[in-house]
């Protein structure tokens, strides 16, 4: 099981990488090119496309790193009135149903990847195989659903007295309106 740990540490600083990564090519590509523009008069023909492509990644790769700290957007109202197995039970039903959609998206998603493989479409700026860009889409949509599995088994623990309720996380409340 230790090994299952470092994997899961090895994911986590991966996609910290990767997001902290694109994010910042991103800063540096737009203000290159806004330099390029006003005082060369040459924008950089791939920014466009490059800015695409990393908000791609940041958006699938997000996606999972979110769902593992459980920063997801949430309707949580239902929930937050609830406390001990009720609450377990709700949350279990409602991972495993987030985990079942993300699972199916992910099988969708390899479709969509294998038909623009098969097309054979290329970027127009810096023609790259869109198929590869594309693939972050499936792993980004899978890692997130074996995230919410993992939220899930964590609950069917909590219910069945194996282990004590993670703390949720609340946010700030918002300041009173003047």
């Amino acid at each position: 099981m230790a090994w299952l740990h470092k994997l899961d540490w090895l994911l986590e600083k991966l996609e910290a990488f990767i997001l902290a990564s694109a994010i910042l090519l991103m800063a540096l590509n737009s203000v290159g090119n806004v330099f390029g523009r006003y005082l060369f008069n040459q924008s950089l023909y791939f920014s466009e496309e490059l800015n695409q492509f990393l908000i791609i990644f940041v958006t699938f790769t997000g996606c999972s790193y979110a769902a593992r700290h459980n920063r997801h957007i949430s309707m949580s109202a239902f929930v937050e009135q609830l406390t001990g197995k009720p609450a377990a039970a709700s949350l279990l039903l409602i991972n495993l149903l987030t985990a079942a959609l993300l699972m199916w998206l992910t099988w969708a998603s390899i479709g969509y990847v294998q038909s623009a493989a098969r097309v054979g479409r290329a970027s127009s700026a810096l023609q790259l195989p869109l198929h590869y860009i594309y693939l972050v889409i499936p792993l980004g949509l899978g890692m997130s659903g074996l995230q919410f599995l993992r939220h899930a088994f964590i609950q069917l623990l909590v219910l069945l007295g194996c282990r004590e309720a993670p703390p949720r996380h609340v946010d700030a409340p918002l300041p009173p309106q003047a």
